[in-house]
This record gives structure tokens, sequence and C-alpha cells, in this order.
């Protein structure tokens, strides 16, 4: 195993972690914008950026793919409930008007 990923995170780390961990309901709102189609690409597109404001924040490029991982992780959790909870209200909002 790398010394590297038995080590905390550097302060540099940490600034980069806040951001994106903080940045991802508005994220998440923009990929959900997309249509189910491209929403894949989106997805990938918030990818690199991710990964490039890791290497911006000094991320090594190990720490960054780490990192950047994770977050993608959170990112798709927190799509998939919203568009869970949207399927939800549109079939509330489809019963009650029927």
């Amino acid at each position: 195993m790398h010394v590297e990923l038995l080590m905390a995170p550097a302060e540099d780390e940490k600034l980069f972690l806040r951001a994106a961990v903080d940045s991802i309901p508005k994220v998440a709102e923009i990929v959900c914008g997309f249509s189910p189609e491209d929403q894949s690409g989106a997805l990938g597109a918030a990818e690199r950026r991710f990964a490039k404001a890791a290497r911006d924040y000094g991320c090594s490029e190990i720490s960054a793919r780490l990192r950047v991982s994770a977050i993608m992780r959170l990112l798709r959790r927190q799509v998939k409930a919203r568009q869970t909870s949207e399927a939800k209200l549109r079939a509330l909002l489809h019963s009650s008007l029927n």
C-alpha cells in the first residue's frame, strides 16, 4: 500500500475536499437539468473538472484520483436521489390531477 494513502490529507487537499463537497448539490442540480441521454456526459465533464481542481489545489495524481473517485460517488448518489424525488413528485402531481 502506498504511504500516501495512509497519510492524512494535506491542508490543500482538505481545502479541495471542502470545496468539492460543498459544490455537490449545485453540480447535481446542473446534471439533473440535462436530458437523461446527456447526463452521463455531464457527469464525465464534472469528473474532469473535479480532477483539474484537485490538481490545481496541489493534490498528487494518485491523491486526485482517489479524492475525485469519492466525490463522484457522492455526486452520483445525490443525482440518483434527486431523480427519485423528482419522479415521486411527478407521480404525486399526476395522481392528484386525475
